[in-house]
């Protein structure tokens, strides 16, 4: 902590410019960050190796990669492991929610899309570069935007199979809540349609509420989420 402190000084003390300082103060906490959870995760890793053992997987190798997180690029190295019959995976990728060939976490993918809602491709890209401590261009934002699409929609076909092979249930009353976000497209905008369902509202705290059996639904189409 002591040698966090003294190099914050020194920033400051190195800067007359103010916004040169705060610049320079910014990119040190990120980097920082970004160093922390580096080693958090890997370290994460080498916990989650005598579980993944049990479960009849040997470590195969340890491979490195970069993940373009809300508060940065992190690159870190996790351990791949192999079962006769079984798919390789990586348990630490899985926990983290960092799906495989895919650059972008969620959180990022979902401040992108947050912003894409209210603007084009090119002043999404000029945002999210402006505001947040990683970098994108306007044709990146369209290729996440699609991939959202097609996500949403494979989702949609997935619980439409589940619904088919589970029992239905009757509740005496269930709670509707909709909403909706128009994303602004190159050739023609999609608009993404969510209900939330649930059969009773908890109130934990005057300011907090829990949702109990609750379940949400995304679709492009109302009709379908609906």
């Amino acid at each position: 902590m002591e040698s966090i402190i003294a190099d914050i000084v020194k920033i400051i003390k190195s800067e007359n410019n103010v916004i040169a300082r705060e610049k320079a103060l910014m990119c040190y906490f990120f980097d920082l960050i970004r160093e922390l959870i580096t080693a958090a995760l890997e370290e994460v890793d080498a916990g989650l190796v005598e579980e993944t053992k049990k479960q009849g997987y040997q470590i195969e190798k340890k491979n490195k990669r970069s993940v373009v997180t809300a508060f940065g690029e992190i690159s870190y190295w996790r351990r791949r492991y192999a079962c006769p019959g079984k798919k390789a995976k990586y348990p630490l990728d899985k926990l983290m929610g960092y799906d495989k060939y895919k650059r972008y976490s969620v959180l990022a993918v979902k401040d992108v899309l947050q912003v894409s809602a209210v603007a084009t491709y090119r002043n999404t890209a000029l945002a999210v570069n402006t505001l947040s401590c990683f970098k994108i261009s306007h044709s990146q934002v369209g290729k996440l935007i699609v991939q959202a699409g097609k996500q949403i929609k494979a989702q949609q076909q997935s619980e439409e199979r589940y619904d088919g092979i589970t029992q239905k249930k009757k509740a005496p009353v269930l709670y509707l809540e909709g909403d909706g976000v128009v994303i602004k497209g190159t050739k023609k905008r999609l608009e993404f349609h969510r209900y939330q369902v649930c059969e009773d509202i908890i109130n934990l705290s005057k300011t907090r509420r829990k949702r109990v059996q609750a379940k949400e639904f995304v679709s492009l189409s109302r009709l379908d989420a609906l």
